[in-house]
């Protein structure tokens, strides 16, 4: 019987690193605008750390600014980027994969409402 990894798809397979986690914030919340101090807050990493890959994610067009409010820029997930796109396929795919795995455990050992908690948790990454 496969073991379903408590942390979300995308970390079971790439690790909890920085970058990481702020893809993973992005993916949740697609259309949310994030300063940069906002986006370490959410993602569970250090501002110096955002700012340090700040420019890496705006070049594979993860990351896009939006708008300035006051002297401040907000960015937010550059969802029609093509890397953009290739992100929230693979997320979606591993969780779909997650969920088969999940369903199947679970149809073996009748146990059909923690299937819909599973389900529920990792469908929303």
């Amino acid at each position: 019987m496969e073991k379903i990894p408590e942390e979300s798809p995308v970390q079971a397979i790439f690790g909890s690193h920085p970058q990481v986690k702020i893809i993973e914030t992005l993916l949740l919340h697609p259309d949310f605008e994030y300063n940069l101090t906002e986006l370490a807050e959410c993602s569970d990493v250090s501002k110096a750390t955002i700012f340090e890959l700040k420019e890496k994610l705006l070049h594979y067009g993860i990351l896009k600014p939006t708008k300035k409010v006051g002297h401040i820029q907000l960015y937010k997930f550059n969802k029609e980027s093509p890397v953009g796109k290739l992100l929230n396929t693979l997320s979606y795919k591993l969780a779909e994969i997650d969920i088969d795995v999940i369903m199947k455990e679970e149809r073996a050992g009748g146990e059909i409402e923690k299937v819909r908690k599973k389900v529920v948790a990792h469908a929303a990454v």
